[in-house]
């Protein structure tokens, strides 16, 4: 069974297990796009998943991540969150390790790899229409995107598409809420 641990600015997580991911709302223009649309599809009792901007998936016991930023694909300490609210979902032990493993191997092969631009307009297509319309190239990420394709590997949320999934889909999934 998952759970959600908070952490707020100034705290921080000390114990990880590789496979889990985080969630948290960044302040950047890219972030502003996607909370807006997001607010746009998630209303009323959902908005409170709305929130989160950006997510990654724990690829070390250290708290390192991998996550699809601006910028491209990259690997970065939990640390840089600090400052920030984020949400540690804990997958637990249901998530054994072979599955870990194989989510924690995709996310740092595709460090290197281009930001999914492209990916993001049908994303937001998607969220402002309903039409689930795939742009994209190969090997372009999004950060969401990263994240569930990651989990696939290791075996969980299949039932998502990771062309289409955002942020706040994985807050209702998880129910990561923001505070109010």
């Amino acid at each position: 069974m998952a759970r959600v641990e908070r952490y707020g600015p100034g705290e921080e997580a000390t114990e990880f297990d590789p496979g889990d991911f985080v969630l948290t709302h960044r302040h950047n223009p890219i972030s502003r796009l996607i909370s807006a649309g997001q607010r746009w599809r998630f209303r009323g009792a959902e908005a409170v998943y709305a929130h989160w901007s950006h997510s990654a998936l724990v690829v070390g016991r250290d708290g390192a991540l991998v996550e699809a930023e601006s910028t491209g694909v990259r690997r970065s300490p939990i640390s840089r969150y600090r400052a920030n609210e984020y949400h540690l979902v804990r997958l637990g032990p249901e998530f054994g390790a072979d599955g870990r493993r194989r989510s924690v191997d995709y996310a740092n092969a595709q460090v290197g790899k281009a930001f999914g631009y492209l990916a993001l307009l049908g994303s937001a297509i998607f969220l402002l229409t309903g039409w689930s319309l795939r742009l994209m190239r190969a090997d372009h990420q999004i950060c969401s995107g990263l994240v569930v394709r990651a989990l696939h590997a290791g075996g969980l949320l299949l039932d998502l598409d990771p062309d289409i999934t955002l942020p706040a889909d994985l807050a209702t999934r998880f129910g990561v809420r923001a505070r109010t």
